[in-house]
């Protein structure tokens, strides 16, 4: 609706309610992200609340790149302003998993010339995989729900898996190449 509106809590808590401080026209300053609409939280973090209130830049910057590809077109600005050198990271990429599985094997020799990357919506629910193959001999999966990162996988991958391996094995059966090749194809 073009307004500005702010909002701050302590511990938790609401300091007041939500609270209309401006609008986009009046703060829009040429060749900067004012104006845009979006949010912006500054965080400060209490040792009453927490037990640890200095945290890794790097930590923070590796799981906000993780949403800014998983959440294409988003536009992620942290900044650490702890030091008297303030540090500045903007995160954004357009190009959604595709473009996450390209920055994760920036260093390998790919062995297909782009990713596979299939996006699909049924019933309300979106599945998005993006798959590249390269000269490593170490996998790297990396499975997300709701954007949360499923450490172990889960049965979403179990199931993408074997879901691969019956298409991958389907087809060379039907073409005659496991047998002409006598190789058999598991899902690991």
């Amino acid at each position: 609706n073009g307004q500005i509106f702010e909002m701050s809590f302590t511990h938790g808590n609401a300091d007041a309610p939500l609270k209309a401080t401006g609008s986009y026209e009046q703060n829009k300053v040429a060749g900067t992200y004012e104006g845009r609409s979006g949010s912006e939280i500054t965080f400060f973090p209490s040792s009453e609340t927490f037990t640890m209130v200095e945290f890794d830049l790097g930590t923070l910057e590796h799981r906000l790149r993780e949403l800014a590809f998983l959440n294409s077109g988003v536009r992620i600005v942290l900044t650490d302003a702890r030091h008297a050198d303030v540090v500045r990271h903007e995160l954004h990429y357009d190009g959604g998993l595709e473009e996450f599985v390209k920055y994760l094997d920036r260093v390998k020799k790919p062995l297909i010339d782009k990713p596979i990357a299939i996006k699909a919506e049924r019933d309300g629910i979106t599945v998005e995989v993006a798959m590249w193959w390269n000269d490593s001999y170490h996998e790297n999966v990396l499975a997300f729900t709701n954007n949360i990162p499923q450490r172990d996988g889960g049965t979403h991958l179990a199931g993408f898996r074997g879901a691969l391996t019956r298409q991958i094995t389907g087809y060379g059966d039907s073409s005659g190449l496991t047998k002409k090749e006598k190789v058999s194809l598991i899902g690991d």
